[in-house]
């Protein structure tokens, strides 16, 4: 029988601030004493809880090993090269647990496509036992208790110890088919528990399908914004930066009632939609567009200054926002005429950002307010107006 499952009542709200703190790519965070609430992950219309569909099941380790052995569990999403996933060390004490019979947490799953379910919670531990039980490449360490399975691999284990594994009793949550798709992003953001916390854009990974992952993951090479932001690829900032270009380029953030996050959500919905020609399409704009960045503003692309921060350099996802979509809405003439001009389009920006305080302010903080939006794109156009008219 499917279970109506409330969220509120057993999971912990586990959302990240991405917005309203300016997000900076060295992460210099501006004084939280003009700081308001930050107002970007929380819904602004909630869902109906009534469709969230989840399948409670017991079952036992051995059909999830099946399915990681037939690739029926999407083991491919980018953020498992992160760094923090945990180290032989501790994939050998999970591995341990299980053979001492201790019970396991759940794992959770979106199994909208049957076929291939997306791993919501437990990416972790299931990567421990693939690399244990179906790669063999993992050979038991630092255990506390099993000092007769120390040095051994999957294949060196007592047929008692290999069964305990097969047996191991799992809890599965599984989101069903039919479930919308920002209940689906609500819920990745809320089970959320492993040892690496998945920030927006990673849950955005999770949810995207291998075709466009690798359509991210070309632009991310790309020479003119590897040369504006530096290598941002650790967190999928750099994702994020494209994501957020290709929905203010593509959708009206004015006339929508979401918060940023929801905002590129949808965005990512759209691009799943496309057609890859489509996709091939929106992929060139963005790389015309950053080399027009480059052009302009060179090395300094991005950067927030004021006289009182002083040669301190300071990345700020909202200049990259304004000044990406303005610049890619030119014609090739306008935008040649403007690279022509740069140093007068530098000199105008850096005096904005110095001496008018509604300018900083509207790239610094509670930077999805509408009005907020507004101002920074107005003013941001005003300055390419003036330059092409001089």
């Amino acid at each position: 029988m499917v279970g109506q499952i409330n969220l509120e009542k057993f999971v912990e709200d586990k959302e990240k601030n991405e917005d309203d703190i300016d997000m900076e790519f060295n992460d210099d965070i501006p004084d939280s004493k003009d700081e308001e609430v930050s107002e970007d992950t929380k819904m602004t219309k909630p869902f109906d809880p009534t469709k969230i569909n989840i399948l409670p099941k017991q079952d036992v380790l051995r059909n999830l090993i099946d399915r990681l052995r037939n690739n029926e569990i999407d083991m491919s999403t980018d953020f498992q090269r992160h760094p923090d996933l945990w180290k032989p060390d501790k994939m050998s004490r999970f591995i341990e647990s299980i053979l001492i019979r201790l019970p396991l947490p759940p794992f959770y799953f979106d199994a909208t496509n049957d076929d291939v379910w997306l791993v919501v919670d437990g990416l972790q531990r299931l990567s421990s036992v693939r690399a244990f039980v179906i790669e063999k490449k993992l050979r038991l360490i630092n255990l506390e208790y099993l000092a007769v399975c120390k040095g051994k691999t999957y294949e060196e284990l007592s047929r008692t110890y290999q069964r305990r594994i097969d047996e191991c009793p799992v809890t599965l949550f599984n989101l069903k088919p039919g479930t919308p798709s920002e209940v689906r992003y609500s819920i990745f953001r809320r089970i959320n528990t492993g040892g690496l916390v998945l920030n927006n854009q990673e849950i955005r990974n999770a949810l995207a399908g291998d075709p466009l992952r690798k359509f991210f993951n070309k632009i991310t090479q790309n020479k003119y914004l590897l040369q504006t932001i530096g290598n941002q690829d650790s967190r999928m900032i750099d994702q994020e930066l494209i994501l957020r270009f290709l929905a203010f380029y593509e959708m009206n953030y004015e006339q929508t009632s979401k918060n940023i996050a929801q905002f590129l959500d949808d965005m990512m919905e759209k691009l799943k939609k496309k057609p890859a020609g489509e996709l091939d399409n929106l992929k060139r704009t963005f790389e015309n567009t950053i080399e027009r960045c480059w052009n302009i503003f060179g090395e300094n692309a991005f950067e927030k200054k004021t006289e009182s921060h002083g040669a301190r350099r300071r990345k700020n996802s909202t200049l990259f926002e304004v000044w990406t979509v303005a610049l890619a809405k030119l014609s090739d003439d306008d935008a040649k005429t403007l690279i022509a001009k740069k140093t007068k389009v530098q000199e105008k920006h850096l005096d904005l950002m110095k001496k008018d305080n509604e300018y900083f302010r509207s790239i610094t903080y509670s930077t999805q307010k509408r009005e907020h939006f507004r101002i920074r794109r107005d003013k941001v156009q005003q300055i390419i107006k003036e330059v092409l008219g001089a």
